[in-house]
């Protein structure tokens, strides 16, 4: 199983040269096996993944989306034109069963927000918005899913294949405790991809954000005995520099553990 970060920043995309090393983009991951590529959030690095399916083509492209925030959204016409039509493409979500998928994409693709004819871009795309908490199975990959604390509500996702898995957690709030269900969702994964966008100083400032610390994610990585911690959904304020010392921190809290860096691949 390959996994390949396209964007960790959060919230907007960061500019200019102090942002180079951890990147620019804006959520995006994708995990990728035999003919299925899983996408997980398609935020602006999702449309450098277009670009990259352009010229690198797959037969199948699941994408997962955690919610309907902006930072997770605005890649995704361009992931779907860089598809193109050879690929079979399903969107998912874990927000409850009656949240309305396929409306919400296509105001996304609707005048005067974009400027498309989403019945041509859409029509092939199958949209499946699962109960809150769902398992389902997405080509040969099986998915498990766990709400999230999050204005508006969040989802995390665990995707494996055979006894290999990536557990993605991106924007919680979350506490030293780390939730029952975040401890079983993430128990013993290979990788745990999680939000660690603030500060402890900042997320006192910030209570109802919906967004997370290193100490938290270290907290779940301990308790759900995970084999590496990337830190995620970077701060677009935070720099290089600042990042170097927190990945620093957050190793010294969790061996092995780092700051994931946009264009970083892993293979599990």
């Amino acid at each position: 199983m390959e996994v390949r970060i396209w964007g960790a920043r959060g919230s907007y995309p960061a500019s200019g040269a102090r942002f180079s090393e951890f990147g620019h983009h804006t959520p995006c991951v994708a995990v990728s096996e035999g003919d299925d590529l899983v996408v997980l959030d398609a935020g602006s690095g999702a449309a450098a993944l277009g670009e990259y399916l352009r010229e690198n083509p797959v037969r199948r492209v699941h994408l997962l989306l955690s919610h309907f925030h902006h930072d997770h959204l605005m890649g995704l016409p361009f992931l779907l034109f860089g598809a193109g039509e050879q690929a079979a493409i399903s969107i998912h979500t874990a927000l409850g069963s009656d949240v309305p998928l396929q409306t919400t994409i296509d105001t996304l693709f609707s005048a005067p927000f974009f400027p498309a004819d989403p019945a041509r871009l859409l029509g092939r795309v199958a949209f499946c918005a699962h109960p809150v908490g769902a398992d389902f199975a997405v080509g040969d990959f099986a998915v498990r899913s766990a709400p999230l604390d999050h204005p508006g509500g969040s989802a995390a996702f665990r995707v494996s294949r055979g006894r290999t898995s990536v557990v993605y957690a991106s924007d919680l709030e979350a506490s030293l405790e780390p939730s029952t269900a975040l401890v079983a969702l993430a128990l013993k994964t290979d990788l745990l991809i999680h939000d660690t966008m603030f500060t402890r100083q900042e997320s006192e400032a910030r209570r109802g954000w919906g967004h997370a610390t290193f100490e938290a994610a270290t907290a779940l990585a301990h308790a759900a005995s995970v084999g590496v911690l990337a830190g995620f959904h970077h701060n677009p304020l935070h720099d290089d520099e600042m990042l170097r010392a927190r990945e620093r921190d957050l190793a010294a809290l969790c061996e092995g553990a780092f700051m994931a860096r946009e264009g970083q691949v892993i293979r599990l």
